[in-house]
């Protein structure tokens, strides 16, 4: 049965498809045929697409930024809904096989916390998963520090005693000892603190982790704006700071999940268990390597130059990734 107007927005025909809203001209969607044409449209034409993205994702730095705003966007995944997705599987993937391990035994006793303990203990945890970056070139500061974010590395062990983001010691006693500069983030902080009181460890790592992908939407802006200052001259559009980081940051999940889901077929298979730490060692050279050639590729600058402003944009990064997650880390162990 022909149709000559489209049945979803009444717009006339001219083909298989609506030439306004993209709809396919089936004859009916209660067919058996009309759902096996629609999946086998995914398979060829979207995932085509997505695996297309893929390839030139982690293959050639820089090029995917470079084509979007080229004007060639449709043959590629977009960058948002590319970052949503592997941002939600390299987060899945990490929290499906990371194992919270609080030991009863080295939780700290509440006359041992300090006034500034649940601060402490945060940016001590953080600043130990950055630690190893430090004395690394500073593109590979820009790696280590956002693999431990998502890999949750937030141990410590500091003067005898074992830190983690879910023992706080959030006791009522404890809660009086919180302060800061302003009274009404004082009162905050101590009614979330009463509020969470006796929480367990799990479920406030868990807090923790389920917050981390949405202090990423705020981190990246953040980034995008040290660039923007950095590559002035010749000036370019925030957005396009913007879209780099987010192809930069797919980039580097997709090579974590890959590593993440190698880890984990090693502990099934232990013949691969070699590769896990092949597979380490590949990530984090690839990591500094990726960054450097996409500023090269999409910015366009000098060896040398480039190398400064890498230098710049990971100390900007460590710093900006420290103080959001130590804010990630409040607002989901005293304020949620």
């Amino acid at each position: 049965m022909l149709h000559s107007t489209c049945a979803n927005c009444d717009a006339p025909l001219s083909g298989p498809y609506c030439s306004q809203c993209g709809q396919h001209v089936h004859d009916s969607a209660r067919t058996l045929g009309a759902l096996l044409h629609d999946g086998w449209h995914v398979l060829t034409h979207l995932d085509g697409r997505f695996w297309g993205t893929m390839g030139l994702l982690l293959a050639r730095p820089g090029r995917l930024t470079t084509e979007y705003f080229a004007a060639r966007r449709a043959r590629y995944v977009p960058p948002v809904r590319l970052y949503l997705v592997l941002s939600i599987l390299v987060f899945a993937l990490a929290s499906a096989t990371t194992k919270v391990d609080v030991p009863h035994a080295a939780l700290p006793a509440p006359a041992a916390v300090t006034d500034a303990a649940p601060a402490t203990a945060a940016v001590d945890t953080d600043a130990d998963a950055d630690e190893g970056a430090v004395d690394s070139a500073a593109a590979g500061k820009l790696a280590t520090a956002t693999k431990d974010a998502v890999a949750g590395k937030t141990k410590r062990s500091h003067a005898g005693r074992s830190f983690n983001l879910g023992t706080l010691g959030l006791t009522p006693k404890n809660c009086a000892r919180l302060t800061s500069g302003w009274t009404w983030v004082t009162n905050a902080l101590r009614a979330g603190c009463e509020r969470n009181a006796g929480r367990s460890p799990d479920e406030a790592m868990h807090a923790v982790r389920a917050n981390l992908p949405r202090m990423m939407f705020v981190f990246l802006p953040l980034m995008a704006l040290v660039m923007s200052l950095l590559y002035w001259f010749p000036r370019q559009y925030y957005v396009e700071h913007l879209v780099f980081f987010l192809h930069n940051h797919a980039a580097l999940y997709l090579a974590m999940s890959l590593e993440i889901v190698l880890s984990a077929l090693a502990g099934v298979v232990p013949a691969l268990a070699p590769l896990v730490n092949l597979g380490a060692v590949i990530l984090f050279l690839y990591t500094p390597w990726y960054v450097y050639r996409s500023m090269r590729t999409f910015y366009g600058q000098g060896r040398a130059l480039t190398l400064v402003k890498i230098g710049i944009v990971s100390f900007a990064y460590l710093i900006f990734l420290m103080v959001t997650l130590v804010l990630t880390a409040v607002y989901s162990v005293l304020l949620s």
